[in-house]
């Protein structure tokens, strides 16, 4: 089934801008005992619409495929970089929004209960909100209180009245994006925040795809794709306000914006600053995804050209890093276990089973050292330089392939 509408202002003129073929679940690796069962796939296209800027799937999918028919596998804590990060976050949003201690701190999407320990161990009361049956589990493990469900309108009323909840810190990370109703989503949020209060969201920034050229963040658990000008279009249809904004270097480029129903304590000069540098870029311009969409296809024409001349010389190639992003990766470049001998990775949530459609097995990291020559492609390009340094500890023969240029 197909969005005709925005998902926002609900125009029905939507054009489309980024076409990827047929693509699985990105973030859902499968069981060895499971490998007989075909997984269903849908066009992976965004559509722009012209009246509110929003980006969004084409394609409808049910959540429940995404994190309750699998055990999802992506868990906050999975490097000691994700966990610096969320450290960091929790003290700075909490420094940043004037946070007393003891208040209350909910976390949307809360995974594994990471970020929620962190706020927890700075003297605030944590809740989480959570899908996936296994996340939950971990994070009610680390202590967290964690309610099981997604997040909507209707879930923001039942917490109010449930918990007696209003919290004066929301954060919703790489989430937001996920929703197949994000003003029902934004309405929970006015809802379920104290008037003084401030929401937090930080996801993928669009205008560092489109300008890195990368189109791998595109996949079905990410329903929206976020500028600056769509995120202030959307809560201002709720009555509320993004007050301030910042870029930060996580995922290869994010943002992370605050929002607030208090205009008066908006940074108009940082918003705008954000709005003129996506306009100047063209992010709402088709002619700009024409270039995209070009420039991609013509990479990976060049990359798979010398891949498979590799490959007839008997080469080792193996991929680096089991993310969701190299899912997409992966499928649009028509890889497969023929072509790619294995992916490593560290998690022990995907070590053991194989990559959606491709069927590539994953392997631990120390599976690379064995070879005295090997090709290496790092699907985690956003820890590469963490990645390249541990890659070389394992195995110095190894000979870096890159994917995304020509």
């Amino acid at each position: 089934m197909f969005r005709n509408q925005c998902l926002c202002c609900g125009s029905s003129e939507l054009l489309e801008i980024v076409n990827l073929g047929m693509h699985p679940m990105a973030d859902t690796f499968v069981p060895a005992d499971k490998l007989d069962v075909a997984d269903r796939v849908y066009p992976l296209i965004c559509d722009l619409c012209p009246s509110c800027k929003q980006i969004q799937l084409r394609t409808i999918t049910d959540p429940d495929e995404r994190y309750v028919d699998v055990d999802y596998s992506y868990t906050s804590s999975n490097s000691q970089t994700s966990r610096a990060h969320w450290q960091e976050y929790a003290q700075h949003t909490s420094r940043v929004c004037h946070l007393p201690k003891g208040s209350t701190v909910v976390e949307i999407g809360s995974n594994d209960g990471y970020l929620l320990e962190q706020y927890s161990a700075l003297g605030f009361r944590s809740v989480g909100i959570e899908p996936s049956p296994v996340m939950a589990s971990m994070a009610q493990a680390r202590g967290m209180h964690t309610e099981l469900g997604y997040f909507s309108l209707a879930k923001a009323v039942e917490l109010v009245e449930k918990l007696d909840l209003k919290p004066k810190l929301i954060v919703a990370n790489n989430v937001f994006n996920h929703s197949n109703d994000p003003l029902d989503f934004a309405k929970g949020i006015s809802t379920l925040l104290d008037r003084s209060g401030v929401f937090v969201f930080e996801l993928p920034y669009w205008l560092a795809s489109i300008e890195q050229g990368k189109f791998d963040q595109i996949y079905h658990e990410h329903v929206s794709y976020f500028t600056v000008l769509y995120a202030r279009n959307l809560f201002e249809a709720v009555g509320m306000h993004v007050i301030d904004v910042e870029e930060v270097d996580y995922h290869g480029g994010s943002i992370r914006v605050y929002v607030s129903h208090d205009a008066s304590i908006k940074k108009p000069a940082v918003i705008e600053s954000f709005v003129e540098r996506e306009s100047k870029a063209g992010l709402f311009c088709l002619d700009t995804y024409k270039d995209f969409s070009k420039n991609i296809e013509d990479h990976k024409n060049a990359f798979l050209k010398h891949l498979y001349s590799l490959r007839s010389k008997g080469k080792k190639v193996i991929c680096v890093g089991a993310a969701a992003k190299g899912n997409t990766f992966l499928n649009y470049y028509k890889l497969d276990q023929f072509s790619i001998d294995f992916v490593t990775d560290a998690s022990l949530s995907k070590i053991g089973k194989f990559t959606p459609l491709s069927r590539i097995p994953i392997q631990d990291d120390a599976a690379i050292s064995k070879y005295e020559e090997v090709f290496i492609i790092i699907l985690s390009w956003n820890l590469e330089a963490v990645l390249k340094k541990k890659l070389a500890e394992i195995n110095p023969n190894i000979n870096l392939l890159n994917p995304f240029s020509s």
